[in-house]
């Protein structure tokens, strides 16, 4: 690359990121089709580090040249000082992520498969309002830096998205459901299998008492418990000494049910990659395992000031996992829900994500959630809310988790949770 070879001349530190995606998709709304869009988008980070001090300037569309080169290096004079070089090349591993089907895939079969969908809803009820979208994307994406890093690699990712609404008196019904994966194998029937059973019990409202409950968080609502951990293991918090799992490496801080795995090298991962956004090779770590804090997620600058090794998750200002999974339990979900005598399914939240994510707190609104009587889901319950501290539910609370998981953001089971208190509004 030019610019790298310039850069070296220079005598400067720099590593140059191309990213390339095109993308099509497919959008129904209020029971019709009503958009179809297609990008192709461009844009390069050159990143430069000069008398200690770094500087980032992104460019759009334009191969970098000469003049990008002179205005980072300029802008680097202002950048923060760094405590790292940029990294020399290791051997990757090389996940499968890269689907021709994918690419191939028909504008026209699109449209047949949102249509499918579509007129599933439709049948549910006749005053329901459907939407679907359905998304096929292909990125590419290249690397290099001085220290003589040079490679690249691409992903396909297809996403479907099914909602339905329906008001029905004061209640008014909400469900949507989402599927991504970087290949063709979003289950149709599924999908529609487990809409229909939420849209049938939803029109059937029911009563609770406040009180301590037995809880089924379903994967898309068990992300909410486990965003603060993320947070509290970003090694950035760690070392500005705000994370309560500052110091704690080998302490058992979970539940022995809960291990947590960041991995960029999960085959058909939707985040997998050959390189983080600062040359260091995707790799897979254990971040916490049987409960035992095992590692941080760490960037060049984090691992530096912790004297560790950074873990593949560096991003151009922050530090974020490729694919987080939450390891599977032993139990399958069903058997979860009836084993429970009286107790609570929560499908989705809203507003779990407000506050302070280092305090383990977690508090929302059961936006979708259902009644469970002698191991049979009966109905659904409205203005409820929950509230969970990650840092004793999950170490002292948390009865199990499924075989099954799902990506929802996050690759997570189901978990099951005692003693969950749940606040109602009258």
């Amino acid at each position: 690359m030019m610019i790298i070879s310039q850069s070296l001349t220079k005598g400067l530190e720099a590593c140059l990121i191309t990213r390339w995606s095109e993308s099509t998709e497919v959008s129904f709304r209020f029971n019709r089709l009503r958009n179809i869009a297609n990008t192709e988008n461009v844009s390069h980070t050159l990143q430069v580090i000069k008398d200690g001090k770094t500087g980032v300037l992104n460019i759009a569309g334009f191969e970098p040249a000469q003049e990008h080169l002179d205005k980072v290096v300029e802008l680097s004079e202002f950048g923060s000082p760094v405590n790292y070089s940029f990294p020399q090349p290791e051997q990757p591993p090389n996940p499968e992520m890269y689907h021709q089907d994918v690419v191939d895939l028909g504008l026209d079969t699109m449209i047949d498969r949102g249509s499918e969908l579509v007129e599933f809803l439709r049948a549910l009820d006749p005053a329901i309002n459907a939407s679907c979208s359905i998304a096929k994307s292909h990125y590419k994406k290249a690397i290099h830096n001085t220290k003589g890093l040079s490679a690249s690699w691409s992903k396909t990712v297809v996403e479907t998205v099914v909602g339905v609404e329906l008001a029905q008196g004061q209640n008014l019904i909400s469900i949507y459901d989402w599927y991504v994966s970087t290949g063709l194998d979003c289950n149709l029937d599924q999908m529609k299998a487990g809409i229909e059973r939420d849209f049938n019990l939803s029109k059937k409202p029911v009563d609770i008492e406040p009180g301590s409950y037995h809880v089924v968080f379903t994967p898309s609502a068990f992300a909410d418990l486990i965003h603060p951990i993320v947070a509290c293991l970003d090694g950035k918090s760690v070392v500005r000494g705000i994370s309560p799992l500052r110091g704690r490496l080998g302490e058992k801080v979970f539940s022995d049910k809960l291990t947590i795995v960041e991995d960029g090298t999960l085959k058909n991962g939707v985040g997998s990659a050959l390189y983080d956004d600062q040359g260091v090779r995707c790799q897979r770590t254990f971040l916490v395992n049987a409960g035992v804090l095992s590692e941080y997620l760490l960037d060049l600058e984090s691992a530096k000031a912790l004297n560790r090794r950074p873990t593949g998750t560096g991003r151009i200002s922050s530090i974020s996992p490729n694919n987080l999974l939450v390891l599977p339990g032993d139990t399958p979900s069903s058997k979860m829900v009836s084993g429970m005598e009286k107790g609570i399914i929560i499908k989705e939240t809203m507003g779990a994500w407000a506050g302070n994510p280092y305090s383990g707190q977690v508090t929302g609104n059961i936006s979708l959630g259902f009644l469970v009587e002698n191991g049979k889901p009966v109905g659904r319950i409205k203005d409820c809310m929950f509230s969970v501290n990650i840092f004793r539910d999950l170490q002292h609370n948390l009865l199990g988790l499924s075989q099954e998981t799902q990506s929802k953001g996050y690759i997570l089971p189901y978990a099951l949770l005692s003693d969950v208190s749940i606040s109602t509004k009258h």
